[in-house]
């Protein structure tokens, strides 16, 4: 095999297809030796993958090796992200190749991003350090890896990594090797990441201890906005541990438990305790009731979507809906059996509600009747006031089987001008403008109707002409004077 010096002598001269076979894998080593922008991702795949440039099945040590040559020495800054796919993919290669490969990967500095999946890491594990400590990664994501036994090794390496912004580690229920006593002592390592803003925790075996070692160095991510711990067994008792440090973060907005076991005890304690930066929260697929009528007024987000909420859930959460105080945007609520009773509860909470556009109701059980009531809301045609007065915030009802004609009172409320969806529709549910109303002050609200329908009604012509007309016919002698007095005004002016 060459030497370094061998490398950089021949790199000029040789040809890609004396260093590999297959399409896909030539293409990759072209674009890396000529630094072409167009490629931004290596991905190392444990078998020849024919789908676009930037895969990499390396099928030798000298392979892999003129790999790292061209990726280490690569100018092109839009390579960003290293990628290993796989358990595989160095079976045809030796340790010393696959050790000065990840040397070479830690000397390129263009590189962001690096990405771990379904590998079993056990036998490379401890030569990641040069590609982890490299100064420039600020994204780490694991999915789905066996560590081996040096798991504990793997985690000290993040102590070094001070450019770290976000972590992302997911294992799988049947090929995990991690636990509470494994993460205990791991999770000191990774509060040394001072840059950290998005950290993701997934069913990595936590138990009590692993969540008062996180509570215990929350203090030290000074950084952290974002914080997803889904698949962990959490419960009530958990939340209260990790909420006391927590309550430290005072830059978090996000927080992920969804697939917990957290109930309206852990529920109340988020509520009241989370630090007030936090306006995102998802308990999907937890255990919570709202048995014990929480307020929900606070976040501007909020995911209860599959959890068994008490036969008074829809009321509780119109409750919070209703009032004015409610920062809620975005409410997922799927998964839920509402019928049509709590819909219509729901609907009418959203009257006067000005700030909610989005709620998720998927396979909540409502026919047309429930969603009728949504209907008035949408567009309430009893009278032009009342329609003017409709909802004109909610743009995405995402359900099942819910009526067509919806689609377009949501779309018409995606417009940031409400003052023009109101006017499309007073004008979509009342054909005739009733100008009754505004007779008391006879002819003084006309030049403003006139202008609010060649605004709003360019193509009903007819309808300004009826609104005029009408006003004409409940005022003549206003009419008659005042034409009479303009006629006379006119000829005086004449005259002089």
């Amino acid at each position: 095999m060459p030497s370094s010096l061998d490398y950089n002598a021949l790199a000029a001269t040789i040809c890609v297809e004396d260093i590999t076979d297959g399409a896909v894998n030539q293409e990759t080593l072209r674009l890396l030796k000529a630094n072409d922008t167009s490629l931004t991702y290596l991905c190392l795949c444990e078998e020849k993958n024919e789908s676009e440039p930037g895969y990499y099945h390396p099928g030798s040590s000298e392979e892999l090796s003129w790999l790292g040559h061209f990726t280490k020495n690569s100018t092109n800054e839009n390579l960003k992200e290293f990628i290993v796919q796989g358990s595989d993919v160095f079976k045809k290669c030796d340790q010393q190749s696959v050790g000065r490969f990840f040397e070479d990967i830690g000397g390129c500095n263009h590189i962001e991003t690096m990405q771990f999946c379904y590998a079993d890491l056990s036998e490379i594990i401890y030569k990641l350090g040069p590609v982890m400590r490299n100064n420039n990664i600020a994204h780490f994501q694991m999915e789905e890896c066996h560590l081996g036994p040096g798991k504990s090794h793997f985690f000290n390496v993040f102590s070094g990594m001070k450019s770290l912004v976000e972590l992302s580690i997911e294992c799988e229920d049947n090929w995990t090797d991690l636990n509470d006593a494994v993460m205990v002592g791991c999770i000191p390592a990774l509060a040394t990441c001072s840059a950290m803003q998005y950290l993701s925790l997934m069913n990595l075996g936590f138990g009590i201890s692993s969540y008062v070692a996180l509570s215990a160095n929350f203090h030290r991510m000074t950084c952290l906005r974002e914080l997803d711990l889904q698949r962990n067994s959490i419960n009530d008792e958990c939340v209260e541990v990790l909420v006391r440090g927590l309550a430290e973060c005072k830059h978090l907005f996000r927080l992920n438990l969804k697939f917990n076991m957290i109930g309206d005890d852990g529920l109340d304690v988020l509520i009241r305790r989370l630090p007030a930066s936090v306006d995102y929260l998802n308990l999907e697929m937890n255990q919570v009731t709202l048995a014990r009528q929480p307020s929900l007024l606070r976040f501007e987000e909020l995911n209860l979507g599959c959890n068994p909420l008490s036969c008074g859930g829809a009321r509780i959460i119109a409750a919070s809906l209703a009032n004015p105080e409610c920062c809620l945007e975005v409410l997922c609520i799927h998964g839920i059996n509402f019928v049509d009773e709590g819909a219509a509860i729901l609907a009418e909470s959203l009257r006067c509600n000005r700030r909610l556009t989005t709620m998720w109701f998927e396979q909540s059980d409502i026919t047309i009747t429930g969603w009728n009531a949504f209907s008035s809301v949408l567009c309430n045609a009893e009278s032009i006031n009342a329609t003017h007065s409709s909802n004109h915030t909610l743009q995405r009802l995402g359900a099942d089987g819910f009526p067509q004609e919806f689609e377009l009172l949501l779309r018409l409320n995606s417009n940031e001008d409400k003052s023009r969806v109101a006017a499309t529709k007073i004008l979509l549910a009342h054909r005739h403008l009733d100008m009754t109303p505004f007779f008391e002050q006879e002819l003084d609200l006309l030049p403003y109707v006139v202008a609010w329908l060649e605004r709003f009604a360019e193509s009903r012509p007819d309808l300004k002409l009826c609104s005029i007309f009408e006003f004409v016919r409940a005022t003549p002698m206003k009419v008659t004077n005042m034409v009479a007095g303009k006629t006379k005004g006119e000829k005086r002016k004449l005259n002089s």
